[in-house]
């Protein structure tokens, strides 16, 4: 079989044509909203009373590590 002939030239130039025109078709994601989501959850997440909780946090593990530690 030549090469010009060669039937799986063809099967692979329809697989990638398909594959573009499904590409082509393929509906592109909003990141809007999914970016405004983000945003609202890390202005709720940097409020006074997560900076404190945070704090009391570290401030326990240090305690207990002192503790452990020179007991």
């Amino acid at each position: 079989m030549s090469e010009a002939n060669d039937p799986r030239d063809a099967d692979a130039r329809a697989l990638s044509q398909a594959l573009r025109e499904q590409e082509q078709q393929a509906p592109v994601p909003d990141v809007n909203e999914a970016l405004q989501q983000r945003l609202q959850a890390e202005t709720r997440d940097s409020g006074v009373l997560y900076v404190l909780v945070q704090v009391l946090l570290f401030g326990a593990l240090l305690a207990a590590a002192a503790w452990y530690f020179w007991r």
